[in-house]
């Protein structure tokens, strides 16, 4: 009786872990903390790499769309033979050249939609019969810029690449930290659980030690004459189902095991380290929490990010409907000569420039197509932004009820509590009872299980309170800057990881 107890009182602290918490080889599995377990969800999460590499190659969208500032050179070489005949007084006169020409061209684009180029061409050529020079050197060197005015003018329409790639990036970050905020609530909730269920394998072991205490108890006075053949058979019998429970409690135990492991990606056996974490107290402010949720969520600012895309679109949009008003200048200088350096003269010199400024408008008449994108573009981003006001009313809802959870898991782990210490002196006045025979065997077991039962609830409440806190820091945008986890612009080294743990 004294070491049933002893059992009673000191077994929730000083109970030894399960012993599945060694592998089949005899090997001693590493314990898990909850901060290794965050840890290795961020590092080791299959579903979260690929996302990261989603991430950096929006990144790499970015810089690609940066190359329309990136300038073309264009080098041409041709040599050729022309032969026709001539349209003279004799059928049989014909002409021929023989032609070598070697252009050179660089074309730069500029914030404001104009193109710059710059233009260098060379001709070799060998006529008969023979011109005045032959052969002759022609060259021209020209720049030229095409402007639009109206239509394709501003930075908005030129880099209208560059912006979308960059607002697709953004979208891409929140797509990641949603995918860190699932897998760290969902470790952190597998955690909570595995810890309850190894509780309740510890609960079950002990009511199969005070079982198999009673029985041997009860065995004893049988065979002295003092109980009846039935006190040990109901006593075998609680002794029976205690075990059996404790066979569903260590497989639940190992399979919850089983789906922390397959959530971290590791093959290798897991156990957790023995003890509860401390109870979190948190004071929860609807106001703040619902700001925190607009300024943190990710599946916020993933809308918002959207909509600002969906707004560029329609100012493009809008300038499609203005009509084509382009500014085109040129300024040259030609030669020629009998060879190659006359030509360079002539091109150094200000005697044969040429220059040309014109404007060309251009516009569609009734110009449905450019009218009727800018609104279906209109259309799409007032949708978003009505999406976006029913999220924003779903957040306040959800933060709510997170609140509300709170209160009431926080609550339960109180009424565990006094039930677990009502249950923990009913069985202790029964144990005493039957020691003088004032308590059957039946009321002891059914004491020892409301005593199990209760413990089970009290792990189950304290499980329960930290899924809560959970879901409130996930609901108000919380749950990476209290887990420490920070989102690092790291797209340049890819050797470093875009969300870095530092507890």
């Amino acid at each position: 009786m004294a070491f049933v107890l002893v059992l009673l009182a000191g077994f929730p602290v000083a109970a030894q872990p399960p012993a599945d918490t060694f592998s089949p080889s005899g090997a001693s599995v590493p314990t898990l903390t909850l901060n290794d377990v965050l840890r290795m969800a961020l590092e080791r999460n299959l579903d979260l790499q690929a996302q990261q590499y989603d991430t950096r190659a929006g990144d790499a969208e970015v810089s690609k769309a940066y190359g329309l500032y990136d300038p073309v050179l264009d080098l041409a070489y041709a040599e050729g033979e022309s032969r026709q005949r001539l349209n003279l007084q004799f059928y049989s006169a014909q002409s021929r050249e023989r032609y070598r020409q070697f252009d050179l061209g660089l074309t730069q684009k500029i914030p404001t939609g104009a193109d710059l180029s710059l233009e260098f061409t060379n001709l070799r050529s060998d006529q008969d019969p023979a011109p005045g020079m032959n052969p002759s050197y022609e060259g021209e060197l020209t720049f030229s810029l095409v402007q639009p005015l109206l239509r394709g003018f501003g930075s908005t329409v030129t880099e209208q690449d560059i912006l979308f790639a960059v607002k697709d990036r953004d979208i891409s970050i929140e797509d990641l930290r949603e995918s860190a905020f699932l897998v760290l609530a969902d470790s952190r909730d597998t955690f909570f659980e595995v810890l309850r269920l190894r509780d309740n394998v510890r609960y079950r072991e002990a009511s199969v030690a005070l079982a198999a205490s009673l029985l041997k108890e009860n065995r004893a006075r049988v065979k002295a004459g003092v109980l009846p053949r039935v006190d040990e058979l109901e006593a075998e019998f609680g002794l029976k189902q205690r075990e059996r429970d404790l066979l569903d409690a260590q497989r639940e135990y190992r399979d919850g095991l089983d789906g922390l492991a397959l959530l971290l990606d590791l093959k290798a056996p897991i156990a957790l380290v023995d003890g509860q974490p401390g109870i979190p107290e948190i004071h929860p402010d609807l106001s703040e929490g619902y700001a925190e949720a607009l300024a943190k969520r990710p599946d916020v600012q993933r809308r918002l990010r959207t909509i600002e895309r969906l707004e560029l679109q329609s100012r493009i949009a809008r300038n499609e409907l203005l009509p084509a008003l382009d500014l085109a200048a040129s300024y040259g200088h030609k030669g020629l000569g009998r060879d190659y350096s006359d030509n360079l003269r002539d091109l150094g010199s200000n005697d044969f420039r040429n220059w040309e400024v014109g404007l060309t408008l251009s516009y569609p008449l009734g110009n449905r197509e450019a009218r009727h994108e800018y609104r279906r573009s209109e259309f799409e981003r007032k949708g978003r932004e009505a999406q976006l006001g029913q999220l924003k009313n779903q957040v306040h809802t959800e933060v709510q009820a997170a609140i509300r959870l709170l209160g009431v898991s926080r609550k339960k782990i109180d009424v565990s509590a006094s039930q677990l210490a009502f249950a923990e002196e009913k069985l202790r006045t029964l144990l005493k009872r039957k020691e003088v025979g004032l308590a059957t065997t039946r009321q002891v077991l059914e004491g020892e299980e409301d005593y199990a039962l209760a413990q089970t609830d009290q792990a189950a409440a304290l499980s329960d309170y930290n899924k809560a806190v959970t879901e409130y820091y996930k609901v108000t945008g919380q749950l990476l800057d209290q887990e420490h986890v920070r989102f690092v612009d790291e797209f340049k080294n890819e050797s470093q990881p875009l969300l870095q743990y530092k507890p």
